[in-house]
């Protein structure tokens, strides 16, 4: 008498689904509403704030004059008392450029955020992809596991009827224990995988995290050459661009700072009165002097040559960086361009060709099984291939998100 099959039929239908089973307490996110919580507290994004804000200030400390300053003082032989203010004179352009310098670092620290923001945005969806891809294998390993367990029953029943060795029993025994390790292990990459996605989110223990939704790409990726041609509007060009332009606003400043500084001095000296002039009316006060000066720097023992050639220098280096970096990100989105294409094809050969191919051989398995044509073990290699397939099936569009995710890193997409 052949054991009954009820619980493998079961099986066979887990697998063919795979439906995403939650425990309660935990928390589905979308990648859209991953993102716009990583946009408004990823940590690496609040410090480029902060910096910003830095930045912004700086504008305004370039633009601050200096203050005047004021002596008061007496003699003995003439003023009794004397003042004099000393206003300082920024008349020829220097805080002009000094404003404008900073205002141009604050523009290349804007471009920081938002270089900073596509490398955060970046590994967001990356956490929320392997997020996504651990709770796939999760799931076909508790399916595999379901199926061990069926298996296990059956080939029991077979040995204590004796139609089969109890060699079978043992070696149905050690594939139901991997299996369950399996699941122990998947399952500890879900919760591993959500707490990589609640460090981009601000979730402190993001274990319980799961996702819902689709994975990031389009259908079909836009011709390659179309997107290198839009490597110059990324942020991390744009970045450097603008760190050439502040380069050579500050070499300006530079300049600027080589005018002469000048000084107006206005002053009054109040005479001591036995200085009244013989013959003047009684009551006449004591004279007062008034004053008036003008102080020119004379720059010839610096001209500021070494700053200024610093500068240029600095300008030098952005240049190169523009280079290296339309270099890199060409070169990053050629490779995730291929890969994505690669991962693309493998995802269509697997979900229309190797799934339903490996569906079709665990029911044929099990139906030949089922009539004595087949050993269990035949069934227990189908639905491990099949388990297998639906693993790599997964992964071919985990990777091939994660692929199109570094296309929209290298072009630097808001």
């Amino acid at each position: 008498m052949r054991p009954r099959l009820v619980p493998l039929a079961v099986s066979l239908v887990l697998v063919a689904s795979a439906p995403t089973t939650r425990a309660q307490g935990d928390v589905p996110i979308s990648m859209e509403e991953a993102l716009r919580s990583a946009r408004r507290i990823a940590p690496d994004l609040l410090v480029a704030r902060a910096r910003q804000s830095v930045a912004r200030a700086e504008v305004g400390i370039a633009g601050v004059y200096p203050n005047p300053s004021v002596s008061v003082g007496t003699s003995t032989q003439a003023a009794a008392l004397s003042g004099t203010v000393s206003i300082p004179l920024v008349i020829l352009g220097q805080r002009g450029a000094a404003v404008d310098a900073a205002r141009a670092d604050e523009a290349t620290v804007a471009l920081d955020t938002q270089v900073t923001w596509n490398d955060v945005r970046q590994a967001t969806e990356r956490a929320f992809v392997a997020l996504w891809l651990a709770e796939g294998v999760a799931v076909a390993r508790r399916d595999s596991a379901i199926i061990e367990a069926a298996l296990e029953s059956s080939v029991v029943q077979r040995v204590q009827v004796g139609s089969a060795p109890e060699i079978d029993a043992l070696r149905v025994h050690a594939e139901k224990l991997r299996a369950d390790a399996d699941v122990l292990e998947a399952d500890a990459a879900v919760t591993a995988a959500g707490s990589e996605l609640g460090r981009w989110i601000g979730v402190t223990d993001g274990g319980a995290l799961r996702t819902k939704g689709g994975l990031v790409g389009p259908d079909a990726a836009p011709p390659l050459a179309t997107l290198l041609a839009r490597i110059d509007a990324s942020a991390p060009v744009r970045r450097e661009l603008s760190d050439v332009h502040a380069s050579e606003a500050r070499a300006d400043r530079e300049r600027a700072l080589v005018r002469p500084q000048m000084f107006l001095d206005l002053g009054v000296d109040a005479f001591d009165p036995t200085l009244v002039p013989p013959g003047s009316p009684p009551g006449t006060p004591a004279p007062l002097n008034y004053r008036g000066q003008l102080t020119v720097e004379v720059p010839i023992l610096n001209q500021r040559g070494p700053y200024i050639d610093r500068e240029r220098a600095l300008g030098d280096v952005a240049r190169a960086r523009v280079q290296a970096a339309r270099a890199q990100l060409a070169a990053e989105l050629a490779a995730a361009y291929r890969t994505f294409e690669a991962a693309t094809a493998r995802q269509r050969t697997m979900m229309d060709a190797v799934v339903p191919a490996a569906q079709s051989a665990a029911k044929a398995t099990e139906e030949a099984y089922a009539l004595g044509r087949a050993q269990l073990i035949a069934v227990l290699d189908a639905e491990r291939s099949l388990v297998d397939a639906r693993v790599t099936s997964f992964q071919a569009q985990a990777v091939r998100a994660s692929a199109w995710v570094d296309v929209e890193h290298a072009l630097g997409v808001p």
